[in-house]
Formats: structure tokens, sequence, C-alpha cells
């Protein structure tokens, strides 16, 4: 069996990728979440995964500046890219809630930036490393009461939050572009 790292947790947007890349390549794989790109392209580097999987760029909000760092930390090679549908929900902890904050991954808050600026005039953006790790840390207690995350329909509910808003994308034809690395 091989093993498929991936920037994010479970319930990530990029768990999905891998999922995807496995089945398309016919891979009999073990996911293996490793929270950010840098430790995607670390894992390759040492040997403990065999593959990675990490977002490069998305359509609305560009590159993926994470990505681009990380991949210049050793010889890896980006083996195949792939386009993946990307939908984003707003959760809170309570109904009721009054919102001070949003959190989520860096590019998700760019994906949503016009629509969470309609919904939350004035709100302080705060970057996680995650969008599924936002949905864990608001539930856990780790983000205040009042914030807000965007993240996945699936991690939203896992966790136990209240759904404010799905689809809340800039553009309803929302794509990230995904690249399967390993050791050159």
């Amino acid at each position: 069996m091989k093993k498929i790292g991936y920037m994010g947790i479970p319930l990530s947007n990029s768990e999905k990728a891998a999922q995807v890349i496995a089945g398309k390549r016919k891979i009999d794989a073990e996911l293996v979440p490793l929270v950010s790109s840098e430790g995607v392209v670390r894992a390759i580097l040492s040997g403990s995964i065999d593959y990675g999987v990490v977002a490069v760029r998305n359509m609305v909000a560009g590159p993926v500046l994470e990505t681009e760092k990380a991949m210049k930390l050793g010889n890896v090679r980006n083996v195949e890219e792939f386009s993946m549908p990307i939908h984003h929900c707003v959760f809170i902890k309570r109904k009721g809630a009054k919102i001070s904050a949003v959190a989520s991954h860096v590019q998700a808050l760019g994906q949503t930036y016009r629509n969470i600026s309609r919904l939350f005039p004035g709100v302080d953006r705060l970057e996680v490393e995650d969008t599924a790790l936002a949905a864990e840390m608001l539930a856990d207690g780790r983000l205040p009461e009042d914030t807000a995350v965007i993240c996945g329909m699936a991690a939203g509910l896992h966790y136990g939050l209240v759904l404010l808003k799905d689809n809340v994308e800039d553009d309803p034809d929302n794509l990230t572009d995904f690249a399967l690395l390993e050791s050159c």
C-alpha cells in the first residue's frame, strides 16, 4: 500500500483531492494528513510518504503561495495536475451568535472575499492552516464563539457546527488545481 500525504486534515478539500487522484490512478493508498504544503514536501523528501497532494492555484484567489514556497525545499516533481470544484460554507458555533471574525485558510478567505464582505461587513479575517482545521478549532474552543468559519459542508457538519450559508465562493464555478507530487 502506498502512502499519499496531503495538506490539511481529514474532511479538507485536499483530502478529497487525494482520494480523487488515488482513485484515478488506481493507487491502493493510505491517506496521511500533513496540514501544510511544507509538511507534504518534507514527508516526501524524508521518504515517509510515496506521494503528496497539494493545492497549487485557484481560479479566483490565484497561486497557493505556501505550495510555491514548499516546492523550493528540495527535489520533488509535479507528476500530474487536475482541477476540482470547491464549494465553501459558513458555519457558526451556535444560532444567533454575533460574528466579529471569520476564520479559514488564506485561499478560502480569498475565494469568498466579496461574499464574506457582504455578509459580515467590517469583520476581521483570521488565517488558519486549513479549512477543516478552522471548523475543528471553532468546535473545540480554540477559536472564540463569535467567529464564523469557512469550510466544506462535511467538515462543518462533522464538528457539529451550525450552517449559516452554503456556496459562499465568489464564483459559483470555483476551481482549484491540485498537484500530485513525488520525489525526483
